[in-house]
């Protein structure tokens, strides 16, 4: 596969046929590829199936428009993340460590692809709809997954309750956003692990006070 970036991304290939499901992972790929260099909104499905070297019809026949294409993108994204955070919290550990873990594999898993991460947050709400529906199980999942961290015998001794909704809400979006101001302005992401790890601990630490 061969492309230039010169405003429009382009292809030198001609289309080549492949299976069903492997013609579905290529043109997500190929969507993934786009984004990462030109952005959601400057992408077009020709140019999605220039790299990924398949036909419009192709296209159409998987997803019903450049939308569907870039959600189901997003939602592929997401689980991979969520699973890796899951996988590298040791749940014997005491919260705090659990927390930089979660923190820490978040970072790692989105540090490989930080404009499409970018494009998740900056882009997708303007998709009303897809968008929608597509925050809203990624939020069910995250909230989860911080329910299962603080839910445990060992966390509970810890004296930390189960993490309510809002403040899981709170941690979803606090962290999004370090991300998106970390890509935006070029600094790494691993500069986020440490100040969002101690903001997380702070709000599940204890009972919150009331003002």
């Amino acid at each position: 596969m061969a492309y230039q970036r010169e405003g429009r991304l382009t292809s030198t290939t001609e289309p080549i046929a492949v299976p069903d499901s492997a013609a579905r992972s290529r043109l997500m790929s190929a969507m993934s590829t786009c984004v990462a260099d030109v952005g959601y909104r400057a992408t077009t499905v020709a140019d999605v199936v220039r790299v990924a070297r398949m036909s419009r019809r192709s296209f159409y026949e998987h997803f019903t428009d450049k939308a569907a294409c870039f959600v189901a993108v997003l939602h592929a994204a997401n689980n991979q993340i969520i699973g890796a955070v899951a996988a590298a919290v040791d749940g014997s550990s005491p919260l705090a460590v659990q927390v930089r873990q979660a923190v820490a594999a978040y970072v790692d898993v989105n540090d490989a692809h930080p404009e499409l991460t970018l494009s998740w947050i900056r882009e997708l709400p303007a998709l009303d709809e897809p968008a929608q529906e597509l925050k809203a199980a990624a939020m069910d999942a995250w909230i989860s997954l911080f329910v299962d961290m603080t839910s445990t015998p060992l966390v509970a001794a810890e004296g930390v309750a189960p993490v309510s909704r809002p403040t899981a809400i709170m941690i979803w979006g606090g962290i999004r956003e370090l991300t998106a101001n970390s890509v935006e302005t070029g600094t790494p992401l691993s500069a986020i692990i440490e100040p969002a790890t101690r903001a997380c601990v702070a709000m599940l630490d204890g009972p919150p006070t009331i003002f």
